[in-house]
């Protein structure tokens, strides 16, 4: 706990929090946000075998969906983009929103190379979340579905983080493979260097 002098101004006190609280949520991303309705499955004491992790998934945007099927070397992704930037974000969280322009212009200029694919780990109402795209003028696809948690965790666990990560969070995929992942805000001309390196890759 941090102790301020006798007589501090209480209105000085208050800034001085909020501005640390910013700092922490611009630079170091979002805690993760889980739903209340999460739980962990009762373990059967009888039962000795690790349950099988899921390797197939299903990300549902509002007008398509995309297959994902998750291998050793990474994960495929049913679309014709050679570089898939998967986003793990949530709508309430401050440096997702900051990072929406950049993705928006990443997707623009280098459509039919790169295919960037918003997955939620909240759920939202569809209008909600039209709303929210239309605002922030996100054009590429988001994900709002079911699967978007377990696959959300599967891609910890490929990486070997924790399931209780912090975002944003983004993986980047070369026809397939695991290519790069990135924690919290991240430049946009780090991302386009990255880009450009992959296509390398891909001719």
């Amino acid at each position: 706990m941090k102790f301020y002098p006798k007589g501090y101004p209480l209105r000085l006190k208050s800034i001085t929090l909020l501005l640390a609280a910013a700092t922490l949520l611009i630079l170091g991303g979002c805690g993760e946000k889980k739903s209340s309705s999460t739980h962990t499955p009762a373990q059967n004491p009888d039962k000795k075998e690790a349950p099988k992790k899921r390797t197939a998934f299903i990300l549902k945007g509002e007008e398509a969906s995309i297959a994902v099927k998750v291998t050793d070397k990474g994960a495929d992704f049913n679309v014709s983009e050679p570089i898939v930037l998967v986003d793990l974000f949530a709508t309430w969280c401050p440096p997702c929103r900051a990072e929406i322009p950049h993705l928006a212009d990443l997707q623009k200029r280098y459509s039919g190379k790169v295919k960037v694919i918003g997955v939620l780990i909240e759920t939202k109402f569809p209008a909600e979340l039209r709303r929210f795209e239309k605002g922030f003028g996100i054009n590429y696809f988001v994900a709002n579905g079911p699967d978007n948690l377990p696959f959300a965790y599967t891609m910890m666990d490929m990486l070997h983080q924790s399931h209780n990560f912090s975002i944003p969070f983004m993986i980047m995929f070369v026809k397939g493979k695991y290519f790069r992942h990135y924690m919290g805000l991240v430049p946009e001309e780090m991302l386009e260097s990255d880009i450009k390196e992959a296509l390398k890759e891909v001719k």
